[in-house]
């Protein structure tokens, strides 16, 4: 059985300690955080899993947050029943979190990249780690690619895995917090980004664009959108680049800074055999398309000057065919063929295809 409808809120239920209270809040595009109201403390990290990526949404969270610490929530808030036994998320980690004692759980937007992550917690309200929970094929291989790349990555650039393992009807995937935090989201980059993508560069792997296993990758799902990527590879032939690790959705809400460095989380898309620098408009295209909405071919100019600024020299005169490859592998990587299009699918293949 997989999580649809009512049964996915079963099962987001099932993630909580038994006999606890939870207030179930409602987000945007139909997701929902059930969070803990042992404490002050437990109450105010756990709306860490709200998303807020606009304006509205953080002052949103900010009223919300006002509005349990005036204690509103408990004439609403829910009970987990104490029928339901022992916690299994808890007794399946607390050999490796031994504080743990209580969880806050996000439901994700409703679609087929649907998951539940879960904000471990001790009683305090201290982050002990992050779990995801996915019962379907495609956010199994998510997940599952996701505990790869935190294997094989640089120390120091994501969290570290600590164990994926069939649990319930799916699998779950257990994570390390990571230091820091998010900042607001904006259309610039800046140092200790490119910092980032520079640490994961593999230097002794260098190619032709055409000849760049990432590029050959694509190339192998790219389907009908087969004559973008060429027209793209042809712009980019005159370089030579070095193979990366490849995050895949370095989003800025999946970035912490932290001590004048950046750190990435959420590496599902991750890919071993990235093209260098490829992740850098990536935040970009996300915060203009999802974000601002800005119409996609006056994006297109904007970021392909602002990449420009911050490219290594030899590369800044590809910040166009960079931009348009990265809007064309969130294309590839986001809407296969068996996914149905929707606007943000329409408005990354007008990106991709507007000259500059």
């Amino acid at each position: 059985m997989s999580m649809s409808g009512a049964s996915i809120i079963d099962t987001a239920r099932a993630l909580c300690p038994p006999g606890h209270a939870f207030l179930e809040v409602a987000t945007s595009g139909e997701a929902r955080v059930l969070i803990p109201m042992a404490n002050q403390r437990v109450r105010h990290n756990s709306l860490r899993l709200y998303p807020a990526f606009h304006w509205k949404e953080r002052a949103y969270r900010a009223a919300l947050r006002t509005w349990i610490a005036l204690k509103g929530p408990r004439f609403t808030y829910r009970r987990i029943p104490d029928c339901i036994g022992t916690w299994p998320l808890g007794d399946l980690l607390r050999s490796d979190f031994p504080t743990l004692s209580t969880a806050a759980v996000y439901i994700g937007i409703p679609g087929p990249g649907q998951k539940i992550t879960v904000q471990l917690m001790d009683d305090r309200g201290a982050v002990l780690a992050f779990a995801k929970y996915a019962d379907k094929p495609y956010t199994r291989g998510l997940i599952a690619n996701e505990a790869h790349m935190l294997e094989v990555i640089p120390k120091n650039v994501g969290p570290h895995m600590v164990r994926l393992v069939p649990f319930l009807h799916g699998e779950l995937s257990v994570q390390t917090p990571l230091p820091g935090r998010t900042r607001a989201t904006s259309l610039r980059l800046d140092a200790a980004q490119m910092r980032l993508l520079k640490r994961l560069i593999r230097p002794e792997e260098i190619y032709v664009a055409s000849k760049h296993p990432f590029i050959e990758s694509l190339y192998a799902q790219v389907g009908e959108r087969k004559s973008l990527l060429e027209g793209v590879v042809g712009d980019l032939k005159d370089g030579e680049w070095p193979v990366a690790w490849m995050h895949g959705d370095l989003s800025p809400w999946n970035i912490h800074w932290w001590r004048g460095d950046c750190l990435a989380f959420d590496w599902e898309h991750g890919r071993e055999a990235g093209l260098a620098y490829l992740d850098a408009p990536h935040t970009l295209i996300q915060f203009s398309g999802l974000v601002q909405k800005t119409e996609p071919r006056q994006a297109k100019r904007i970021i392909s000057d602002r990449l420009r600024t911050h490219l290594p020299g030899q590369y800044s005169k590809f910040a166009p065919a960079l931009t348009a490859l990265s809007a064309l592998n969130m294309l590839v990587s986001w809407f296969p063929p068996w996914r149905e299009p929707d606007a943000y699918e329409h408005w990354l293949t007008t990106f991709v295809k507007a000259p500059y």
